[in-house]
């Protein structure tokens, strides 16, 4: 673990006390610098780890190179005589580079070594509970934070020093990137960043350039981003809505409608679910309300049945109405509404444009119902 430090460990066949000192600022900086203090020369095997990420490690002890025939990662080991004031030095070659999370809709991190950077966001503090002595804040965000990054080139940049190196102000490096807000990536309700969409991402919002600093160094943290794309397999950012229900059982959430959760099936439990229970048989429903309009010409939804243990079942039928100033209106000319388990039941309409979508289902005589994801395609 290469930090400022000091040992002092008993080595060689005889037990020769000796002291190392490490000089460095990594994780910030590339070198390392070890000297060793002994009492008397004594052979010990000295182990230097080299990480992954360095692709030209450079090793030189009291100014000699050391050649390396192993490659990253891996331990470079240094036997030799060691003479009180020996010098070692180690150099981390360090670069910018981007690493793709596939599984997170294809967003991308930005690395610099060994830190991983994070978008640097105002701070605004506010006292909500607590007392003087223990009191207890919120933080939230004090400058845009939904950017996606547009390209993959960065500048770094050296700031003096300036404190605890893991604050936002006191952070001894920062990356410049080129980047644009996507308007529809917001907060929930709880001021909590919602769940990224698939990309590449369509922006037309104008190019900023926008800073990074070193994860550890930000307490609100935007660290996987979106990727802006500018061809025909960009897509849009899609609202996310408010979802309520008429009934909700303890346990179950309505965030789940929408989490962007695959199912495995329609008895899968091991991911969020939305259900009706205990309500049995009858009509319930669920509704999505927009910040602003959406126009929409499709449905899709995927039903929770738990057959074998429990008493949800697909419902008999179901429909979609909007929101018509204070009429609930259905959806025209809709395709046939489907209640087949283990997939998605999608259904096309007429385009609408609306604020707030309902989904009405008819339970079963005797069982309840639910839903592992809604989705309202956008046009």
């Amino acid at each position: 673990m290469y930090a400022a430090s000091e040992v002092t460990a008993k080595v060689g066949g005889d037990g020769t006390t000796v002291t190392v000192t490490e000089e460095t600022g990594y994780p910030f900086d590339e070198s390392v610098t070890l000297r060793i203090s002994t009492p008397r020369p004594v052979e010990f095997p000295l182990y230097l780890r080299v990480p992954r990420w360095c692709e030209q490690p450079a090793l030189r002890v009291n100014g000699s190179p050391v050649p390396l025939r192993a490659a990253p990662p891996c331990y470079v080991v240094v036997t030799r005589t060691w003479r009180h004031g020996d010098r070692v030095e180690l150099r981390l070659p360090m670069r910018a580079t981007t690493r793709t999370w596939e599984k997170n809709h294809g967003a991308v991190s930005v690395e610099y070594g060994p830190l991983t950077f994070s978008l640097a966001i105002e701070e605004n503090w506010r006292r909500f509970a607590g007392t003087t002595t223990w009191p207890e804040y919120e933080v939230t965000a004090g400058s845009p934070w939904n950017y996606g990054l547009d390209g993959r080139s960065f500048s770094l940049r050296r700031r003096p020093a300036r404190g605890n190196p893991f604050t936002r102000r006191g952070a001894p490096l920062e990356i410049r990137a080129r980047a644009r807000r996507i308007p529809n990536w917001r907060t929930d309700d709880e001021n909590v960043v919602r769940p990224l969409q698939d990309g590449p991402v369509r922006s037309d919002e104008r190019a900023e350039t926008v800073t990074l600093i070193p994860m550890g160094a930000a307490r609100l943290r935007i660290t996987a981003f979106p990727v802006i794309g500018h061809g025909a397999d960009a897509r849009d950012w899609r609202l996310v809505p408010v979802a309520s229900a008429s009934h909700l059982w303890q346990g179950d959430t309505t965030e789940a409608l929408c989490d962007g959760i695959e199912p495995a099936s329609s008895g899968d439990e091991s991911i969020p679910r939305f259900t009706w229970w205990d309500h049995r048989g009858g009509v319930e429903w669920v509704q999505y309300d927009y910040p602003e309009p959406i126009t929409a010409a499709a449905t899709a939804v995927y039903w929770f049945d738990d057959t074998g243990h429990g008493q949800c079942r697909v419902p008999v039928s179901w429909r979609l109405l909007y929101r018509d100033g204070d009429t609930w209106t259905p959806v025209e000319n809709p395709s046939a509404y489907g209640t087949a388990r283990d997939t998605y039941n999608r259904t096309t309409f007429t385009p609408v444009r609306a604020t707030a979508f309902r989904l009405e289902a008819r339970l079963g005589d005797g069982v309840s119902g639910g839903i592992l994801e809604w989705r309202i395609d956008q046009v």
